[in-house]
């Protein structure tokens, strides 16, 4: 086995184990399907990055992975904008993930421009993207949440052969996200820096808004609904796929 290959099953292996919080959400094969499914094979790796930083990072990184958004709340794009300003900023305790998305892509497209080594922000932004369609993420903490949330993380990884390899996992996974993609309108986002953050918002604040109402449905079914459905799921990392096809459409080199 490479040792990259090692390094990730021993990653994954390891993240199930840990005590279920609120920055945890799909499991790395997930996040990880999530980027091969956008068509980002060589980046795939990229995308466990984010979740590794919490364990050093602690809430300098953790708040950039969900937002708990009230009952009731829209999120509209100027909110979004509106947090870049905040991207690892801890103390932060709503969190700012929609703001954290841009920031780091920004950070890419900075780097890249001034000839540094630009593919870490953009493994952070992919995971992030990931993190958006999550309706955990994007739910108040409540009793709910807190007792649901990582039941959820795994719910699309679950059903596949035991001794499954990881890069089996996310061929599978990416496959059957693939064709939820097919059932999506195409993105365009603009070249242009300040176009592109101002649609990317919009795209954000769209996919946002449509987990934290699945979300929050989930919780007011009566019997309350503890589990997505994989078929849910498939659709939720869809949009978080589809919208990162079109980020690198757009901005990747």
């Amino acid at each position: 086995m490479k040792i990259s290959s090692l390094l990730i099953s021993l990653v994954f292996a390891s993240a199930v184990t840990f005590t279920a919080n609120q920055t945890m959400a799909w499991h790395d094969a997930t996040h990880m399907a999530v980027v091969k499914a956008a068509g980002l094979d060589n980046y795939v790796y990229l995308a466990v990055g984010a979740d590794m930083a919490k364990e050093k990072a602690g809430r300098i990184e953790a708040e950039n992975h969900y937002n708990n958004t009230p009952r009731g709340v829209t999120i509209f794009p100027e909110m979004v904008l509106a947090q870049v300003d905040d991207y690892n900023k801890p103390g932060d305790v709503d969190g700012h993930l929609y703001g954290a998305i841009i920031a780091a892509l920004n950070d890419y497209i900075l780097r890249g421009a001034s000839g540094k080594y630009a593919l870490y922000p953009l493994g952070y932004a992919a995971h992030y993207l990931g993190d958006l369609s999550m309706p955990f993420h994007n739910i108040a903490y409540d009793s709910f949440n807190k007792k649901n949330h990582a039941a959820n993380d795994g719910i699309v990884e679950i059903s596949g052969p035991k001794d499954e390899s990881t890069e089996a996992k996310v061929a599978r996974l990416a496959a059957e996200i693939q064709k939820r993609m097919k059932n999506l309108p195409a993105i365009q986002l603009s070249t242009n820096v300040k176009g592109f953050n101002k649609e990317l918002a919009m795209q954000i604040a769209a996919i946002a808004n449509n987990a934290s109402a699945l979300g929050y449905a989930m919780e007011d079914a009566t019997p309350q609904r503890t589990r997505l459905t994989e078929e849910e799921a498939y659709m939720q990392l869809a949009q978080s796929a589809q919208l990162l096809k079109a980020v690198a459409a757009a901005i990747v080199k």
